[in-house]
């Protein structure tokens, strides 16, 4: 059985600076450390910007709340193994449908949505819990560990998107434009010798 990535994997992975190391940079006046300290907040915003735009282009819901943190953790460690076009897009999709298929074993697709009533019905409740207990068992068996993908799952089987229609297809258009900026962006760095 594959296992999750231990979090002293994920601290030794390159990442955002923090504050101090910022500040730092900015003293010493180096323009590739300047670079290198807005990289993430500016990537990441660039990355939302692009699958937005797609979506509104489309008329579609490309642009999700997942998404968002897909972004920050493509900008900030792009080429790392939960950041791949694999891990994203496969992750994302095991995750709408574990939320599906959690949703029909609770029956709580005719539950009143959280947007709708601002608190959860327990139907809602149990099959969140039942998406995020089978994606963490699935993630895994697949090869595709993707923290955000939780975020989609708990989306879906709150309410937040109903599986009907053009929907998922919508939701997997975002994820898959992420998925390949997140390997344009890993052909980017590459090439900038980073």
């Amino acid at each position: 059985m594959s296992a999750y990535p231990t979090p002293a994997v994920l601290r030794a992975a390159p990442g955002a600076p923090s504050l101090a190391k910022i500040t730092a940079i900015f003293r010493r006046g180096s323009i590739a450390s300047v670079i290198n300290a807005i990289w993430v907040p500016v990537c990441s915003a660039m990355l939302i910007v692009l699958v937005g735009a797609i979506g509104m282009w489309m008329q579609q819901p490309w642009l999700f709340a997942a998404l968002a943190p897909t972004a920050l953790m493509v900008a900030a460690n792009s080429g790392h193994e939960t950041t791949n076009f694999r891990a994203i897009v496969v992750g994302h999709l095991a995750a709408i449908a574990c939320a599906y298929v959690a949703l029909l074993m609770f029956n709580a697709t005719p539950a009143e949505t959280m947007l709708a009533t601002r608190v959860v019905p327990f139907p809602r409740i149990w099959a969140s819990a039942a998406a995020l207990a089978m994606l963490a068992i699935v993630m895994p068996q697949l090869r595709a560990y993707h923290p955000p993908a939780a975020a989609t799952a708990l989306l879906v089987s709150l309410g937040a998107y109903r599986m009907t229609g053009k929907t998922p297809l919508a939701l997997m258009g975002g994820v898959v434009v992420m998925g390949l900026a997140a390997e344009a962006l890993v052909r980017f760095r590459r090439r900038r010798g980073r």
